[in-house]
């Protein structure tokens, strides 16, 4: 299941609007929206994006990602910087593409470096505290067809794992919200293929190209790194959301008042 929106130039932009929950609501949609980077949008897809609702751009990626690459403006939307990881240790885990071809270079093992990216996710405090302030933000988002968009470089493992909070929290069934963080795949494929092709001509070698499926794609072993984490210090998702992100029982129930319909 998925809900792309018409916009021309950004990646993987589509609505979290319209997964049924497990008690037979569904989120409404003009809500909540992922998203890869927004900083090639055109006239056109900031019209869109306004009308549409869009009143908080969250954005995910690290400083250096955001000032080689700067979110386009939407009118009357709030822009709010909030880096998943901590600058200080983005040497050690960091999902941003440039830092990670970096250390590839450097001889590391980029499927190694996402799995360590999915488990700071759960381990790391500040990771979490970051969480913590997304959710704020997310509560705080009560008006009817006020839209909240997030998102990071690709839209697919700081953006995928605020999605898989977010599903879980309003409801939605673990398989579904496997299949929403693994479709991203499908809207990245053209992305991907450039990439290889451009590495290609360049004559990069094959254990680059396997980097570069190891960083572009949404693997069901990085999310279940993530869940095997969560397992382990906390039993469940609903409790890691409760304890390790502290997201009261109350604020849950706000959010599925905001919304579900």
């Amino acid at each position: 299941m998925s809900r792309l929106l018409a916009v021309r130039h950004a990646e993987n932009i589509r609505e979290l609007g319209g997964y049924q929950t497990q008690d037979g609501r569904k989120i409404a949609q003009r809500k909540l929206i992922r998203s890869a980077g927004i900083h090639q949008l055109d006239t056109q897809d900031k019209t869109y994006l306004s009308a549409y609702g869009v009143k908080k751009v969250v954005d995910f990626r690290t400083l250096e990602e955001r000032a080689a690459k700067p979110d386009q403006e939407i009118a009357a939307a709030e822009n709010i910087f909030l880096p998943i990881f901590p600058p200080e240790e983005t040497d050690t885990a960091s999902a941003a593409p440039k830092k990670m071809i970096q250390r590839m270079q450097e001889g590391e093992n980029v499927l190694q470096q996402m799995v360590t990216v999915y488990q700071h996710f759960v381990t790391n405090q500040h990771v979490r505290g970051q969480y913590r302030k997304f959710f704020d933000l997310v509560l705080d988002n009560e008006e009817a067809d006020r839209s909240l968009l997030f998102h990071c470089t690709a839209g697919k493992d700081r953006t995928g794992f605020a999605a898989v909070l977010l599903l879980t929290c309003l409801g939605v069934d673990d398989k579904v919200v496997m299949e929403d963080y693994l479709v991203t795949n499908r809207y990245l494929k053209k992305v991907v293929q450039e990439m290889y092709q451009k590495a290609k001509r360049a004559g990069s070698s094959s254990e680059a190209l396997i980097g570069i499926d190891a960083m572009m794609v949404a693997k069901e072993l990085y999310l279940q790194t993530s869940l095997q984490q969560i397992n382990e210090h906390y039993g469940t998702v609903e409790q890691f959301i409760h304890e390790g992100i502290g997201v009261s029982a109350q604020e849950i129930k706000d959010l599925k008042k905001i919304y579900l319909l």
